[in-house]
């Protein structure tokens, strides 16, 4: 029997999306699998179990049970000594942080890999590497998505309740003519939907996020303002903020025209990675909500999400820094107007009294990144 490429992976994060890789690696099959986390208090309850974690549901049995990992750290560069397989499970903003504390000690052999990313996140974590003093930079790749649905589990660190796997799910490397075989090999066994497409510029403009979150959200002020309880997509997606996520989709779907991809609407993804309940016909933004609201057998899926009470959310201060910024950053580099993204921008940066631009992944930082991944699909800029 041929040996695994991958006996230990290192997951940086213990949030809920991290602590379903780890199972989830655990449960493939890996030997080791470590952990790491910059706040001790999401580590101290998983130590305190003996560096055990929880998992039930699509992961882990729906009774679920105990995995055994092998190091629990607040070190990074510990959790990745020794590792074939990096998963970088935090939020967008720790990317330059990560990047830079393990520029110095990351071999050119360990494959890491961004464990939900949005347009650029790659880009961004070999820039950050070779800030960090990376001079021969390892196979940098992302998801487009995070490949579960999952959540804490009995309000305690360290346990998740897995709700869904996706069955829809993208991934991509830089340089993608750089990613071992085994590991490619690997990755699809762990993920049978997986497809691993030609560039980053593909995983990166198929976000959904950044096309649905600020608009959501820009949109239903006054409901942040209140400070009730409200439903983000039940309450906040009208008719009309559907038609503007539209829009902002179709400025995603020219841009990526203009790379030379045919890239299928954001409400066609979505039927594919949430089928509609009971079979409702969907042909845009809005009607693929209304479709998953609730089943008529009483299944709940977006009904329930809650609104923000407050604009101080990731719903802002991610997407669009790490998803609108570099969609205009790439339309500017491609002479592709985008009005309404440039619109939303703008309306975030004055309610917030922050400049995005300057804190996120714009033209101006990624432009040589940006130009790589052009090149590599034969685009002239």
């Amino acid at each position: 029997m041929k040996k695994s490429p991958v006996n230990r992976v290192a997951v940086l994060s213990a949030g809920n999306g991290g602590i379903t890789f780890a199972a989830h690696f655990l449960e493939a099959g890996v030997e080791e699998v470590t952990l790491y986390n910059r706040s001790p208090e999401r580590l101290d309850p998983i130590r305190a179990n003996d560096n055990r974690i929880f998992a039930r549901g699509k992961i882990g049995t729906e009774a679920g049970h105990e995995l055994q990992l092998a190091l629990v750290t607040g070190d990074p560069v510990e959790a990745i000594e020794g590792a074939d397989f990096i998963v970088m499970a935090g939020t967008q903003p720790a990317i330059h942080h990560i990047g830079r504390a393990l520029g110095a000690t990351i071999q050119p052999n360990q494959t890491i890999m961004i464990g939900s990313g949005t347009l650029g996140s790659s880009w961004e974590m070999r820039a950050s590497l070779k800030a960090g003093g990376c001079t021969d930079l390892p196979v940098v790749g992302e998801f487009n998505i995070l490949p579960y649905a999952t959540k804490l589990d009995d309000e305690q660190q360290g346990r998740v309740w897995v709700r869904g796997v996706k069955n829809a799910l993208d991934a991509a490397f830089a340089p993608a003519d750089q990613l071992d075989p085994d590991i490619r090999s690997w990755l699809l066994r762990v993920y049978p939907y997986l497809t691993i497409l030609p560039d980053v510029i593909q995983t990166g403009l198929s976000g959904a996020n950044m096309v649905v979150h600020p608009v959501v959200v820009l949109r239903n002020q006054d409901y942040v303002r209140k400070g009730k309880p409200w439903r983000l997509y039940a309450d906040g997606v009208s008719e009309e903020v559907g038609a503007l996520m539209d829009a902002v989709d179709a400025e995603r779907l020219a841009i990526a025209k203009a790379c030379g991809l045919d890239m299928i609407p954001i409400y066609e993804f979505l039927i594919k990675a949430y089928p509609p309940f009971d079979g409702a016909t969907v042909n845009n933004i809005y009607s693929w909500f209304q479709s998953r609201m609730r089943s008529k057998a009483g299944e709940i899926h977006l009904e329930a999400v809650p609104g923000p009470t407050s604009f101080n959310v990731r719903l802002l201060e991610e997407d669009i820094p790490y998803g609108m910024v570099p969609l205009e950053g790439m339309a500017a580099v491609l002479g592709v107007p985008t009005p309404t993204v440039t619109m939303f921008i703008n309306e975030a940066c004055d309610l917030l009294g922050a400049d995005f631009r300057d804190s996120g992944r714009s033209a101006d930082k990624m432009g040589n990144e940006i130009r790589a991944s052009l090149a590599n699909l034969g685009v002239d800029v």
